[in-house]
């Protein structure tokens, strides 16, 4: 009996409940599951926790899985989509980080006492900035211009002024992120 067989055969059987076929099918394909989330994650440990969600949300929604369909290429379709889903997760993490780190670092609350260790910080690091990438993020943070405008006052690209600005909130969080965070 072909592997094609074997595989149609398992969906039907998992689509009927059989824990059996279910075992078989997490046995053989585990391991290959988590090396396909690999190669979107780059996290072994995070690969292995979305490829155990995948086993778990197809056997609890059985009802919606058609055993027309490879069961494989089912259990791929939802460890692809929870890749990307925490992915994009992972890039509003950042974004929110990085908005953290603007408010906290360039607030101008009347009543706030800034943290000396941390201004004193904060000025270390915007010393080692290139000029350009410290004169883009102060207008961005400190005046609130946007890109576009600072890009035309400064007579640069908006793909660059965007570019000098990520590159300065990046060595700010990277410098920051023990003292702020925590971690």
């Amino acid at each position: 009996m072909n592997e094609q067989i074997d595989i149609n055969e398992l969906g039907k059987r998992i689509k009927r409940r059989d824990e059996e076929a279910f075992r078989v099918v997490y046995v053989e394909y585990f391991s290959k599951l988590q090396h396909y989330a690999m190669r979107y994650l780059y996290d072994w440990d995070e690969s292995e926790n979305l490829v155990q969600d995948a086993f778990f949300t197809l056997w609890s929604n059985l009802d919606k899985y058609d055993e027309k369909r490879n069961v494989v290429a089912y259990l791929l379709t939802i460890v692809k989509n929870a890749c990307l889903k925490y992915i994009r997760s992972l890039k509003i993490h950042d974004n929110n980080q990085d908005k953290m780190i603007e408010a906290m670092l360039f607030s101008d609350l009347p009543n706030e006492e800034p943290d000396e260790n941390l201004q004193r910080r904060l000025n270390q690091i915007l010393a080692q900035l290139p000029e350009k990438q410290k004169e883009v993020l102060l207008k961005h943070a400190v005046e609130h211009k946007t890109l576009p405008s600072i890009a035309k006052e400064l007579d640069i690209a908006e793909s660059t002024a965007k570019t000098h600005y990520k590159r300065a909130i990046a060595l700010l969080r990277k410098n920051l992120q023990f003292i702020i965070f925590g971690f």
